[in-house]
């Protein structure tokens, strides 16, 4: 076995790079993207507490519902 080709094969360990992208690396349509489906759940969330929390419709009297 020949220990002097070692350095050689070092160099082509990692010779694709990192597959882990730094975040500044995000193009600028996957932050618009990113973006748009933040806005969308928002909007999501906004009608769904609408509902939620509206005002209830006022309870009548009780003496008017028999007569």
């Amino acid at each position: 076995m020949c220990l002097c080709c070692r350095e050689d094969d070092a160099g082509q360990v990692n010779a694709e790079g990192s597959k882990w992208h730094h975040p500044s690396d995000v193009t600028e349509r996957q932050s618009t993207d990113k973006r748009v489906q933040r806005m969308q759940n928002l909007r999501k969330q906004k009608r769904k507490f609408n509902k939620r929390f509206s005002r209830p419709a006022p309870v009548p009297e009780p003496g008017l519902l028999w007569t």
